[in-house]
């Protein structure tokens, strides 16, 4: 099975909130959700699945995802505007898990699945900006590599084309814990502002499918 889709944020944040100083200038951020910063992910899948019995299969998959990211107002430093922009991110996953159909006779079928799996997280790096007091602080390490254990569930439809073809969609849900926080402005009192990184996500796909 291929799929492509994408992957709709429904909770979790980016940036905790934090007060400190930069550069000796009191400085505030403000907590951040990731649909602010990131857009929907592209998320590209193949999956190969294996018959148990008459409405049961199990299946592995192999999913990369992509996501991109704006600049923001993020909180204030000497009461100035603080921008900040995350760099563009990817992710591999490998996920497993057993299907289920409610209806495995005819041409069209729906099911449920429970997955498990794997998410290796690329790097994040954030650039931080004031325009007024002439601060940049480029690309610095946000978070690091992170390998992360996901899970959730699925619920789709197919429709058979031929024997060997068919197509579908599917619409899940995902959880995904913190990822490794990098050191980040050390000595400001605002080291925390990225000890977090948990999200729940929405996946969206379209499918086809070839039976052999």
């Amino acid at each position: 099975t291929f799929s492509v889709g994408t992957g709709l944020s429904m909770g979790g944040n980016v940036i905790t909130e934090a007060v400190g100083r930069i550069n000796g200038t009191p400085a505030v951020f403000v907590e951040q959700g990731y649909g602010n910063h990131f857009s929907d992910a592209l998320r590209l899948r193949a999956t190969g699945n294996l018959g148990l019995d008459f409405n049961k299969e199990a299946f592995v998959t192999f999913a990369y995802n992509k996501m991109n990211a704006t600049e923001r107002i993020t909180g204030s430093v000497g009461g100035y505007p603080l921008y900040t922009r995350f760099s563009n991110t990817s992710a591999l996953d490998l996920e497993g898990g057993l299907r289920y159909y409610f209806l495995p006779e005819g041409p069209t079928r729906t099911y449920v699945a429970g997955v498990a799996g794997i998410r290796f997280q690329d790097r994040i790096g954030a650039t931080i900006r004031v325009l007024e007091v002439g601060l940049t602080l480029d690309d610095l390490d946000y978070f690091e590599d992170s390998t992360l254990f996901i899970f959730g569930g699925d619920a789709g439809i197919s429709r058979d084309l031929s024997d060997t073809i068919a197509i579908g969609a599917e619409i899940g849900l995902r959880y995904q814990p913190k990822f490794s926080p990098a050191p980040v402005l050390s000595g400001t009192g605002l080291e925390g502002i990225n000890d977090t990184g948990s999200r729940v996500a929405l996946p969206l796909s379209a499918f086809l499918t070839w039976r052999f």
